[in-house]
């Protein structure tokens, strides 16, 4: 394939323009369509920036790909692939990292219309094994290393004839493949490349058509094919436009793919997508190297991205430590797991000076649907958070309508059968709007479950419990499957760990509720900061157990113990995995005798000395001593002070 290749490090902003016609089309939106529009209108506009070794010492080489070379290698590639059976409809699992060739073959797949069925790596040999057999693939594509794996592990059916291999090397360090490809059967993208129509025709689907399949991320359950149709797409990409803040009419955006499922979304604006230090076959969120992905952000000019908790926390704290700005940084979004007060502060100081970190609230079947910006979440609402009021996710976004009814813990038939409870009462969510995903391919049960059938349109069930204010902003208070039901009442985890994750010394914390003689007993599971040592866990513990006392909510946590690393689903390293959680939880507490003693009682701070409120204690030993693996080793002792916010 043809490139552009940069001899310089740094990557030039590209050049403002204002865009003549809206990117969406009326009827359907077409990934390949954009992109020819673009490449017309501003054939040299960068499309793609991907990472070319390096040029001397610590200064990074680039290849820069316009939207002419993009579009001109997309509609070739599309030739080729209906020339091997792949066209409308054709289910095609994708197994390819963020790279100027997934672009490509993103581009041209829609050009013939296929059903892409995306798999993220990270999830596993046996996940992936076991998704690739649900959905029945009749086509593959993927890299070197997937290929591999499609034959080692058998992955997907034993006939599959249709395989594309990208030109990402076999293994780490070696050249990129160009050639032929080392599997039977397999296709290179160059070798696809045609004599493309200078006036492409659109595929022959509808906005009615499935256009791909995404999977759930599997952290309260078995993951599911969330499918989507074509209008349903273009829906969420409206919906990320939105909430990430661009404006072409001013500049041309440009953002980075550190999620792969958002690979698309800039260049679905006509913006530039900038491929991050990622390997994302091996590296899981919490793994990736904040200095690498700093310096790219401000080599390229990076304007925005969509990250995991974890990986943002990770980079505002390199970004610190080492006295870096991300100057060009003016929007960062996050989603999958909370984002606390002190992340978004330390995040604030490091970005542009009016750049702000905004969290999205959404699931892999209805995304984005709400977003919350850091400035009003840090005046207050955050206070707020902590006091027990749950995390505040912002406002639906355009064209989505948002619900809560009573909990039910089976299937919801109709929503004749649901009652809509009034504001500020806490019940389940439930949403509905263009960008929703209408079922699971090939999974009734789920459908059933999941969905909820309406006259005027379905709803999605998030599984989470929540409630609306007066302003008409969602709070969330936790997971359906994870409220604890004691017996005076549930408890909702983002009602209680939030207090305690406010304190200096705990990086994170985790309720969950075991068998109890009458119901569940709250047990709130604690990460402490690394650094922290065992000598100073019995205070850590009293002021904990203080901080309990004086919330309505957690005054009924049976007990705290100390764990060194809560376990996290590896997608985003940041879900706690709750069943896991709740097991060790159980065996830390099984078999010692305990009583329930008013904190006044157990030798609490002086501060708490008043404290009336009743917390169950573990007696036999003090809960400071029921902790797994050392934290010595570390460096640091506390969380430092985070810097004041614009």
């Amino acid at each position: 394939m043809r490139s552009l290749q940069s001899s310089m490090g740094s990557c030039r902003l590209p050049r403002r323009r204002k865009p003549e016609m809206e990117p969406f089309p009326d009827d359907i939106f077409n990934l390949a369509d954009i992109v020819l529009r673009v490449a017309r209108e501003d054939p040299e506009r960068i499309a793609v920036i991907e990472l070319d070794g390096w040029q001397g010492y610590a200064t990074r080489r680039y290849k820069r790909h316009t939207y002419a070379e993009l579009s001109a290698d997309a509609e070739s590639v599309a030739v080729g692939l209906r020339e091997m059976g792949i066209a409308e409809l054709t289910r095609i699992v994708c197994m390819a990292p963020p790279s100027y060739e997934a672009c490509v073959m993103g581009v041209a797949l829609t050009r013939v219309g296929a059903f892409s069925i995306w798999i993220d790596p990270a999830v596993g040999y046996r996940n992936i094994a076991e998704r690739l057999r649900r959905v029945k693939p009749e086509a593959f594509l993927g890299t070197a290393l997937a290929h591999l794996g499609r034959i080692t592990f058998g992955w997907g059916p034993h006939g599959l004839r249709k395989l594309v291999l990208t030109g990402s090397p076999l293994l780490p360090g070696a050249r990129t493949i160009t050639g032929s490809p080392p599997f039977p059967g397999a296709r290179s993208i160059r070798s696809l490349r045609k004599q493309a129509p200078a006036d492409p025709e659109p595929p022959k689907v509808g906005p009615d058509d499935p256009c791909a399949v995404l999977y759930t991320t599997g952290s309260t359950g078995p993951a599911k094919p969330s499918l989507y149709l074509h209008r349903n797409f273009c829906q969420v990409f409206r919906n990320a436009h939105h909430s990430w803040r661009w404006d072409p009419d001013n500049e041309v955006p440009v953002d980075m793919a550190v999620f792969p499922a958002f690979l698309f979304i800039p260049i679905s604006a006509g913006g530039t997508m900038v491929v991050p230090p990622i390997d994302f076959a091996r590296q899981g969120p919490a793994q990736v190297d904040s200095a690498a992905l700093i310096q790219v952000i401000n080599d390229c000019q990076v304007g925005s991205f969509f990250a995991a908790p974890i990986l943002i926390e990770n980079l505002a704290r390199e970004a610190l430590a080492r006295n870096l700005r991300m100057h060009s940084l003016k929007r960062v979004i996050g989603a999958g797991a909370p984002i606390s007060g002190p992340v978004e502060r330390m995040l604030g100081a490091v970005m542009a000076p009016d750049g702000e970190l905004a969290a999205n609230y959404g699931a892999t079947e209805a995304m984005p649907s709400t977003e919350m910006g850091s400035r009003e979440h840090l005046h207050g609402l955050s206070n707020m958070t902590e006091q027990g009021a749950g995390i505040c996710v912002g406002y639906a976004l355009p064209g989505v309508e948002l619900k809560i009814v009573d909990i039910v813990d089976g299937p919801i038939d109709s929503m004749e059968k649901s009652s809509e409870l009034p504001t500020g009462q806490v019940g389940e969510i439930l949403v509905r709007g263009e960008h929703v995903s209408p079922e699971y391919y090939l999974d009734p049960e789920s459908t059933r479950k999941n969905k909820v059938p309406d006259p005027q349109g379905n709803w999605h069930r998030f599984g989470d419990v929540g409630y609306l204010d007066a302003q008409g902003r969602l709070w969330v208070c936790g997971r359906v499957s994870q409220r604890v039901m004691a017996a005076g009442g549930n408890v909702f985890p983002l009602q209680v760990e939030p207090l305690f994750d406010a304190h200096s010394m705990v990086r994170r914390s985790g309720l969950v509720g075991i068998p109890g003689p009458a119901g569940e007993l709250p047990v709130l599971c604690v990460e402490v900061e690394p650094g922290v040592g065992k000598d100073e866990l019995a205070g850590l513990h009293r002021e904990l157990l203080a901080l309990a006392a004086d919330s309505e909510m957690a005054n009924k946590i049976h007990a705290i113990l100390f764990k060194r690393k809560l376990p996290v689903d590896p997608r985003h390293n940041s879900k706690i995995e709750r069943p896991r959680l709740a097991k060790w939880a159980a065996r830390q507490l099984s078999g010692r005798s305990w009583r329930t003693r008013p904190v006044a009682e157990s030798s609490p701070p002086p501060a708490a000395s008043s404290a009336t409120a009743a917390v169950t204690v573990v007696r036999a030993a003090p809960v400071a001593r029921v902790a797994t693996g050392s934290t010595s080793g570390h460096v640091r002792t506390t969380r430092p002070p985070p810097p004041d916010h614009g």
